[in-house]
């Protein structure tokens, strides 16, 4: 808890001395420009919009996908499945909030495998966010002059190698008959899978992951931020896949990316207040509205469900 406080707390100072202290543009100047480049068409808030719900409209459907493995469930069931678990995860790191707020939806029996899939589908969209990522980052090495000295560089590749490390292999599951970690889980479950079920549920996580890239760099044009599309896109990818590998807590994500993109923008001497404005308005749109409508299927889980109210809250203990 420690090490995400300060992480969030260093990413919040950094912004603050890249975005109060410019000289280029004051704050209040920024705050009129929002109004005028959001609200200047009738088309661009309900774009933006539209690319929010695409965005979950995959999401959705790749849980139920991977649902219909154990039973079948609508389109519905699935999306009230996701926004209430993806309400709980803004509170913890890793999406964790996000396994335990899924299970709840199922028998005793069934969590452990709901668990599994629900690693599954989140391995498939890291996978997405590391192969761009890695792409990205070779394009900015490449193409600016990043002076990092070999100790810190060192350093830094220690670091990411224990978080892989703790990430996919410290985590223990413990069951009657078996014990063994959430990593080889995984690949025996994607082993199971047949070739076509894979491919749809990595074309689904490959087009989620473009359209929510994509609505950030519409939102730098729309910023009126003249970037070549390849430069832009590289350095959206790399901070995406930068802002992956940080144990932070999802409430606190546009403070993180925000930072990065910050960092990354700054080679292009673009100012760092517009780049945070957009972070800000992408959290806002794919995590805060998401969380909000997701708070409502919270607290009428009951509704829906066998477990009474006593018994939710000791099943959300539980995991």
């Amino acid at each position: 808890m420690l090490i995400k406080l300060a992480i969030v707390f260093g990413a919040g100072y950094f912004i603050y001395q890249r975005v109060f202290h410019s000289s280029s543009i004051s704050f209040e100047t920024f705050v009129n420009q929002i109004k005028v480049y959001l609200f200047k068409t009738n088309w661009i808030m309900p774009l933006l919009i539209g690319m929010t719900l695409i965005n979950w409209f995959f999401e959705i459907l790749k849980w139920k996908l991977l649902v219909n493995t154990i039973k079948k469930i609508a389109f519905f069931e699935a999306a009230r499945q996701s926004l209430s678990s993806h309400t709980l995860s803004l509170f913890t790191p890793f999406k964790l909030g996000e396994y335990g707020g899924k299970a709840l939806y199922f028998q005793k029996h069934q969590r452990n495998r709901i668990w599994l899939l629900n690693l599954g589908g989140n391995s498939i969209q890291l996978f997405m966010t590391l192969f761009f990522g890695i792409i990205g980052l070779a394009y900015f090495i490449n193409t600016f002059e990043v002076n990092i000295h070999p100790h810190k560089l060192r350093r830094i590749v220690y670091a990411l190698v224990m978080i892989i490390v703790l990430i996919f292999g410290g985590v223990k599951v413990t069951n009657r008959n078996q014990k063994g970690n959430y990593y080889k889980r995984l690949l025996s479950f994607l082993k199971k899978q047949s070739n076509r079920s894979l491919g749809v549920l990595i074309s689904v996580s490959l087009l989620r992951y473009l359209i929510f890239s994509h609505q950030f760099y519409f939102l730098v044009l729309i910023f009126g931020i003249e970037i070549p599309y390849t430069t832009a896109m590289m350095l959206i990818f790399t901070m995406y896949f930068l802002a992956t590998l940080l144990p932070t807590i999802n409430l606190f994500d546009f403070v993180i990316k925000g930072s990065i993109a910050i960092y990354l923008f700054s080679f292009l001497n673009i100012e760092g207040i517009s780049i945070i404005s957009i972070s800000m308005i992408m959290w806002l749109l794919n995590f805060a509205l998401p969380a909000i409508i997701g708070s409502y299927y919270i607290l009428t889980f009951k509704t829906g469900n066998k477990y009474s109210n006593n018994q939710f809250k000791t099943d959300l203990k539980g995991v």
